[in-house]
């Protein structure tokens, strides 16, 4: 009892107690800041999948509906690296804030559309206030997960899987039933709902561990750091693999192969199944050999090369189903690996800027692939040609990492 009560007259816990209940809290935080990051992820997809029927009714030209996500990507891009440093300097909790607050207000807005410019527009301020989310992020999973953060970063990067299916399965059905303006006010209250309970539950840090701001000079010394830069190259090399094929791997089958969009978009599931399963899978081999991740990640994307070969000299309708979840699990495996390697190099302290610097490098990469991709594609219609020049990305990619130092080794001075 007089323990009891020392407890309620506010007693510090002993230190074994309070790593117990650190240990049990961190992912409660990780669920918190996956169905955040899933909920702004579904804002982001969300044109995609209405954008015809909606760009038809606001007298849209059909050449210019993609133009709204390039502008959510440019905002994107340019706020990363500017959220990277925030979430280093003034918190994580509070650079989630910043950045989620402006994008549930911003989706909501969007629904009051009537011009191309003002959608543009808004489309551009919505990429960038989700920009900042990612070095937020990253920066919280590098400090509440240590032995084991392969796996969080593995279970937080399906995210992106699960808002595609959202987003596809939600927003057509709620704009066919109340109308697209709905959609997208229900998005941005669901948005701003996650927003408030990252700020209500989210902590900076467990009790015991301080996490001090970081100066210019150390920002400055990271974007130096040769294997932080050879992550971000080796990653944007990935991602334009990556990019390239989900950007026109429904043409490749449909043009090049005769099949059905039906029966494409079946094989594309299971590629998607596939992406899914491997994410939490290469997180858990990064925490059991963290040595060797840059090894494993190297290794992954010679699979995905000869995957994507196997992929263009397939025959059979049977043999794309067979392929299709090995070859997601190869294009996306690499995510928490490079994730923690990155992680790994900056320390809990840059984690943020990291992320940022990094995230931007890998956007070029998604930028430049789709558009290299389809350009060889309508030139050629050749399915193996196309899938060539998709394979040169994770080929440069693996050879970036290749010069990785050894994990040993893998620190900022």
């Amino acid at each position: 009892m007089k323990s009891d009560n020392r407890l309620a007259a506010g007693q510090i816990l002993p230190a074994a107690t309070r790593e117990a209940a650190d240990d049990g809290f961190r992912w409660v935080i990780l669920l918190v800041i996956w169905s955040a990051f899933t909920v702004s992820c579904v804002d982001r997809f969300a044109w995609a999948s209405i954008a015809a029927p909606v760009g038809h009714a606001l007298g849209f030209k059909l050449a210019l509906l993609g133009s709204l996500t390039t502008a959510f990507y440019v905002g994107y891009t340019v706020s990363c690296p500017l959220g990277g440093i925030m979430a280093d300097k003034l918190g994580s909790r509070a650079t989630l804030a910043i950045s989620m607050f402006p994008l549930a207000v911003l989706t909501f807005c969007f629904s009051y559309v009537q011009t191309f410019w003002t959608a543009i527009a808004l489309h551009l301020l919505m990429g960038f206030a989700a920009g900042a989310e990612y070095g937020a992020t990253i920066k919280i999973l590098t400090v509440w997960f240590v032995k084991d953060k392969g796996r969080a970063f593995g279970i937080w990067a399906t995210g992106t899987s699960v808002s595609v299916v959202l987003a596809n399965a939600t927003v057509p059905r709620f704009a066919a039933a109340y109308g697209w303006q709905t959609a997208y006010q229900i998005l941005g209250i669901a948005t701003l709902v996650f927003s408030a309970i990252c700020v209500l539950v989210v902590k900076n840090a467990p009790v015991r561990q301080a996490v001090p701001r970081i100066s210019g000079a150390q920002i400055a010394a990271l974007m130096r750091s040769r294997n932080v830069v050879l992550v971000a190259l080796g990653g944007a090399g990935a991602l334009f693999g990556t990019l390239g094929f989900v950007a026109w791997a429904s043409a490749m089958l449909t043009v090049a192969h005769g099949l059905s969009p039906v029966a494409a978009g079946s094989i594309l599931m299971w590629f998607g199944v596939g992406a899914f399963l491997s994410k939490p899978l290469f997180g858990w081999l990064y925490d059991g050999l963290q040595g060797y991740a840059r090894l494993v990640a190297v290794v992954d994307l010679a699979v995905f090369i000869v995957l994507l070969v196997a992929f263009g000299n397939c025959s059979s309708t049977w043999g794309y189903y067979v392929i299709a979840p090995f070859l997601g699990a190869a294009a996306y495996g690499y995510t928490p690996l490079l994730i923690g390697l990155y992680t790994q190099a900056s320390g809990p302290r840059l984690a943020g800027a990291a992320a940022g610097f990094v995230n931007t490098i890998w956007s070029v990469g998604s930028f430049i692939s789709p558009m290299v991709a389809g350009y060889v594609f309508a030139h050629g219609r050749s399915l193996n040609m196309t899938l060539g020049v998709i394979a040169a990305g994770p080929l440069v990619g693996a050879i970036f990492l290749c010069f990785l130092r050894q994990a040993s080794d893998f620190k900022l001075s």
